[in-house]
């Protein structure tokens, strides 16, 4: 139900905003970079989805090696992208929003728009590179390891080769995910410090506290602290939930757990998305009536 609820958010934001710009033949940069990070995180849930079907329903070909393989080459490349993108919204917020007289942040401000299409490009690239990295480290001699072989097949737990490089895949993963997660808390830190600044500075000034100015401030912090809470907790419990599969092939109901929050994040920030942005809003306000009404048009 969470991954259902995040792709019909995600696909709600990706669907407006296509429809904006082809009503309208433009595309403002924060649109550009929404589109494409809940573009990434639908096709990473649908992902998502088809995994857990494949586990659920179709064990014996999810454990082939040639479907397993597919299924973690797509996973690992949209969670990456994802997590890219993710970092340069965060980036954006702060170029567009925070108040640095620092000459080599005015600098980059300025020619920032321009270099946006060049960063999502290259989130992608770094993604793919990352994600051939990864599926080298998944290697066990000449074939890749498949932790599901020996549920799907007659082949006995021995008969596999064991994973000895657990360590190995999770700092990769931790490393894959560390530089746009730090991007993005540094992102909030500078945001931070700005609104701090900005706020000492009215009060110095005896005006009031409640411009557009620190409202903007207030609204990027609420997008961005959001989703690091989220992601956090995400990550950490798919740490958890590798570890556990790995190391004890245990389907219990800890199992469970961990997947749905590593579930929660890319839907829960696609929410608050939808909610501060006043655009996505509006029309998602709109829509709920012509919902209801077809709803109720539909014969039982």
């Amino acid at each position: 139900m969470e991954t259902l609820i995040g792709m019909g958010a995600n696909g709600f934001i990706v669907l407006t905003n296509v429809i904006d710009w082809l009503r309208s033949r433009k595309l403002s940069m924060t649109d550009l970079i929404l589109t494409s990070l809940s573009l990434a995180r639908l096709v990473w849930q649908a992902m998502v989805m088809l995994g857990v079907t494949m586990v659920s329903f179709f064990l014996s070909t999810y454990a082939l090696d040639h479907v397993y393989l597919m299924i973690v080459i797509m996973w690992v490349f949209t969670n990456s992208v994802n997590l890219w993108f993710a970092a340069c919204l965060s980036v954006w917020y702060l170029m567009k929003i925070a108040i640095i007289s620092h000459p080599v942040f005015l600098q980059v401000k300025r020619r920032f728009s321009g270099l946006v299409p060049w960063l999502l490009l290259g989130s992608i690239v770094l993604s793919a590179f990352m994600t051939i990295i990864f599926i080298a480290a998944l290697k066990t001699g000449s074939s890749i390891y498949n932790p599901y072989k020996s549920l799907g097949s007659n082949i006995s737990e021995s008969e596999i080769i064991q994973p000895t490089f657990n360590e190995r895949i999770a700092i990769l993963s931790i490393v894959q995910n560390f530089i746009p997660l730090a991007l993005f808390l540094s992102s909030i830190i500078f945001l931070i410090i700005s609104l701090w600044n900005h706020m000492r500075h009215l009060q110095c000034e005896g005006v009031c506290t409640s411009d557009l100015n620190t409202k903007a401030h207030l609204t990027a912090l609420k997008a961005l602290v959001s989703f690091a809470i989220l992601y956090l907790f995400g990550f950490a419990a798919t740490i958890l939930q590798t570890t556990l599969t790995w190391r004890t092939k245990d389907d219990s109901q800890t199992s469970v757990f961990f997947h749905n929050v590593s579930a929660l994040y890319p839907s829960g920030h696609a929410i608050i998305l939808i909610l501060l942005n006043p655009k996505l809003k509006q029309a998602w306000v709109r829509m709920i009536p012509n919902l209801k009404c077809h709803l109720r048009k539909t014969p039982s």
